[in-house]
Formats: structure tokens, C-alpha cells, sequence
């Protein structure tokens, strides 16, 4: 088995949601014609929701990966929500097959890191401009059955360099 660590930093992921929403509402105006910069950027003044948000998207992806994710024994700690310090970063340890194609953990470090990205900025303008969140909630799951980041994740995990033999096949 091959063990495949991917860190998303609480920083870097605030800075890429922060840049999202900046880039994203200097183009929005509400019906009066004035812009919604102010009200849809997602700023430092709103790090406990960011915060929220972000635990919400690791248990949204957690179960897409959780077929390969390794069981790291931690001593007990205590875990609170509003505490900054501590627990800040989402770490996944990945054990993948011995042939598992390495190639593939640069696309699945991104389809992640984007999956977390558009999943917090979805549930930010969830309440704002629902008709607008539904663009990113697409780009997570897809619609109609077709892609999605998960699904590019769930395929990028079951790269071989070899075929994978089934009932008599190979596939």
C-alpha cells in the first residue's frame, strides 16, 4: 500500500473562497442596479462561518474517499469549534493500492480542493442568490447524473497502471 497525504490548509482554503467571492460579486447587482460587492464578499469578518462551512464540506467529501482513507490513531484531545488554534487544516491520509497510477494524485488534490471550494461558496450563497448557488452545487455533484468533482475524484482514486481484472474481463 502506498500512503498518499493531501493537507488543505484552513488559510490557503479561506484565501481561495475569499478571491472566489470577491471575483465573483464585483460582477453582481442587485435590482436598484447597485453593486453587491459588500453583502456577497466572504471576508475576514465572517471566519466562524467560514469555519463552518469548511467542516461542513470535509463531511461532505469524507465519504467519497473514505474507501482508501487510512485510519490515523490520535491521542484524545478535545475538539471545539470556535477554537482558531487548533484543528484548523484538513488533512487525508490516502491508502492506495500498490498499483494506484501516482500521476493521478496532482488532479485528485484539485478536484478536492475545487470540491471544497464551490461546496462552501454553494452553502454562502445558498441564502443570498439561491438560482446562483445552484451553479456551484452542480460543480460538486453534477446534475442529472453527470459529473461533478465527486465523481472525478471517485474516478481519478480508481487509476491503475495495470487493468483491473472483473468476472472474466478486463476493464
Amino acid at each position: 500500500m502506498r500512503l498518499l497525504t493531501l493537507m488543505y490548509s484552513h488559510d490557503d482554503m479561506f484565501q481561495a473562497v475569499k478571491q472566489e467571492s470577491s471575483l465573483y460579486s464585483i460582477r453582481q447587482t442587485d435590482q436598484d442596479g447597485n453593486p453587491m460587492f459588500e453583502s456577497l464578499v466572504f471576508d475576514e469578518a465572517y471566519l466562524p462561518k467560514f469555519r463552518e462551512l469548511f467542516f461542513n464540506a470535509q463531511a461532505q467529501i469524507v465519504p467519497t474517499l473514505s474507501a482508501y482513507q487510512k485510519n490515523i490513531p490520535v491521542k484524545s484531545e478535545y475538539f471545539e469549534r470556535r477554537d482558531f488554534s487548533r484543528n484548523r487544516d484538513f488533512i487525508c491520509y490516502l491508502n492506495m493500492p500498490d498499483d494506484f497510477l501516482m500521476q493521478m494524485a496532482r488532479p485528485i488534490e484539485d478536484y478536492i480542493f475545487n470540491f471544497l471550494k464551490d461546496w462552501i461558496m454553494y452553502k454562502w450563497l445558498e441564502t443570498k442568490i439561491p438560482n446562483i448557488s445552484a451553479t456551484f452545487l452542480a460543480n460538486c455533484i453534477g446534475v442529472d447524473g453527470s459529473g461533478g468533482y465527486k465523481s472525478d475524484i471517485k474516478g481519478a482514486l480508481e487509476k491503475r497502471t495495470k487493468p483491473i481484472r472483473r468476472w472474466h474481463g478486463y476493464y
